[in-house]
């Protein structure tokens, strides 16, 4: 049987805020992965150099002093329970900093909030936000203000939905979403999508082979589903997100350029119109 020691695991876990209520979103989050890996959660503000060409620039840019006491404010009430926690506040681009952060509190997973906007590129710290996708070396997971509830998700972690072209780019995410099946006990339903409705042969081919990646050993622990569906990636990743009602989207996502494995255009999509968190791992 397979253990969690085969799997990944978050220990290390970067909880990246600008201190806004939607920023806050993204807290229930850290702390349950944290709870369940019993990792670690460090909370990173940083204050962005002045002439930045960041939306927070265009704002008063805080003191050292007044960011700190935001922090307090931010963590108030206990939102992250027992879990170890760690603050971190910084002044400079704000992807750089966190990058020096990544690599030198060996930060295994990045999590942080969207302001959940319609359309493309509206993620917390505009741009940046996709810079902090492209620096950081481990997963990233991104929580619109639209997610479940955290008293919801805490009971309830039925669906993880992982979607796949079958490529070696996108099939580095299949471990993350076997780890969080496994730690959560919940449903992974592996999905593939086509731009056209394939022949019965090709069809039961692409439903082979998409049973064919739980490994033979998760077979005792993971109850499993698939799905083929005919459309764009993103508009099927999302619709069938609604449809399974999933409580976590695990993606590969390439940092420049792809196909489904996924293209920035359609990453920024899944994550700007998603009702659950999305976990990018990134080729």
């Amino acid at each position: 049987m397979s253990t969690m020691a085969d799997l990944p695991s978050f220990t290390r876990i970067l909880l990246v805020t600008d201190l806004s209520d939607c920023s806050e979103a993204a807290i229930p989050f850290a702390r349950l992965l944290a709870e369940d890996y019993g990792a670690t959660v460090f909370v990173a503000h940083v204050i962005p150099d002045v002439g930045a060409t960041t939306a927070a620039a265009t704002e008063a840019v805080p003191d050292a002093g007044s960011a700190e006491a935001q922090m307090r404010k931010f963590l108030a009430g206990n939102v992250l329970g027992d879990v170890p926690v760690e603050t971190i506040i910084a002044r400079g681009p704000v992807a750089d900093v966190l990058a020096r952060v990544i690599q030198g509190k060996r930060i295994d997973l990045v999590v942080v909030g969207t302001h959940g906007r319609s359309g493309v590129g509206k993620l917390l710290l505009g741009s940046v936000a996709q810079r902090i996708f492209n620096v950081a070396p481990c997963p990233v997971l991104s929580v619109s203000p639209r997610a479940r509830k955290p008293s919801l998700i805490a009971e309830k972690f039925a669906t993880i939905l992982y979607p796949t072209d079958f490529s070696e780019d996108s099939l580095k995410a299949l471990p993350y979403a076997l780890s969080l099946a496994r730690i959560r006990g919940s449903e992974l339903v592996l999905m593939h999508a086509t731009s056209e409705l394939p022949r019965h042969e090709v069809l039961q081919e692409y439903y082979r082979r998409l049973n064919a990646l739980i490994p033979p050993e998760a077979r005792a622990w993971c109850k499993s589903d698939a799905l083929v569906i005919t459309g764009t990636p993103a508009e099927v990743i999302l619709k069938a997100a609604s449809e399974q009602n999933a409580d976590f989207i695990v993606i590969g996502a390439h940092r420049a350029e792809g196909t489904f494995n996924v293209p920035l255009t359609t990453a920024y999509q899944v994550v700007a119109h998603a009702h659950c968190p999305v976990l990018r791992v990134r080729s």
